[in-house]
């Protein structure tokens, strides 16, 4: 004989329970105290959200309305002629074509490599360990000195890359190659330490993400017969969809945001053809244009929010389908 449990008039009485049963929509006295105590205790959060985020966000939109003066000070209002400055500025799109080249590239390189490198680390060999405390090194160090060591590497007089060509006689001293004085050169070389950079902030969720599957999903499809492949496209992958689609938004959000990684490495040379638009806004900083730069900062701080309202929306497609 099983017990069955029946609440007391005291619980049903807090909880809202009755002989009737709710309508829709409507919580009980119980649901309501815990959602005003939810958003009592995330008032601080939202206030420096506010604080650190909004209050920005605002006073970078009303300088892009401002021109003149200098570093901020003596400034006029402009109306949207800094957004007319902006449109007829090539540097302005040729600094927005290098940004959105360069996250499309290095993201798809950081999600297919960092895929790549979680499935590895996630089989099961002996020293494994080894491998997934290598795949934290790239993310460990600080992206500036990554960059900085990258530069000192690639030095067309006394690089890592160039010494080991002349010791291998494919170069002389006299013939070395300027690896960052060329555009399409210094371009490629960006997106490869770009990926090498950020595929192991891919490959950390993704294996997380391969951790959560249940080893019994891959038993089943093992006795159906499914191969390693069959097994990576129709099981691991699907369960592996939401972990996948945080990292892109993340990572393509912070590609779009690209500040240091250029900067220590070629700071926007040979001319300005590896300028994205985080480079071009501490350029017009440093000239004491508040009001042009905060205009191009307007424009990143849409293209991402942009990006965020996509991975929302992706995330609530992908919770009313289940």
């Amino acid at each position: 004989m099983q017990a069955t449990f029946a609440p007391t008039d005291e619980v049903r009485e807090s909880t809202g329970m009755s002989g009737a049963a709710l309508p829709p929509g409507r919580r009980g006295p119980l649901a309501r105290r815990e959602e005003r105590l939810a958003f009592a205790m995330l008032t601080p959060v939202l206030l420096a959200l506010f604080a650190l985020g909004l209050y920005p966000a605002i006073t970078t939109v009303w300088y892009s309305l401002q021109s003149g003066g200098y570093q901020g000070i003596n400034t006029s209002y402009a109306g949207f002629a800094n957004y007319i400055r902006l449109f007829h500025d090539p540097l302005f799109w040729s600094s927005l074509r290098f940004s959105l080249l360069f996250s499309i590239i290095t993201v798809s390189g950081q999600m297919i490599l960092g895929t790549a490198l979680a499935l590895f680390a996630n089989a099961k060999f002996p020293g494994r360990w080894v491998l997934r405390a290598a795949i934290l090194f790239p993310w460990a160090i600080p992206t500036a000195t990554n960059s900085v060591i990258w530069a000192y590497m690639f030095n067309y007089q006394y690089g890592l890359f160039n010494s080991i060509l002349i010791h291998l006689h494919v170069i002389t001293p006299a013939t070395t190659i300027n690896w960052l004085g060329g555009t399409t050169s210094a371009t490629v070389l960006i997106y490869i330490i770009a990926i090498w950079k950020a595929n192991s902030l891919v490959a950390l969720l993704v294996l997380a993400g391969l951790q959560s599957i249940p080893d019994e999903i891959y038993e089943a499809a093992r006795v159906d017969g499914a191969t390693y492949f069959q097994t990576l496209w129709r099981v691991t992958l699907p369960l592996l969809r939401p972990t996948l689609i945080v990292a892109l938004i993340v990572r393509i959000i912070e590609s779009l945001q690209a500040f240091d990684i250029i900067s220590a490495f070629t700071n926007g040379s040979p001319g300005t053809s590896t300028q994205n638009l985080g480079l071009y806004i501490y350029s017009e900083i440093s000239n004491g244009d508040f009001g042009y730069s905060s205009t191009i900062a307007t424009v990143v701080m849409v293209l991402t929010v942009a990006f965020i309202f996509f991975y929302l929306r992706t995330l609530t497609r992908s919770a009313s389908a289940r």
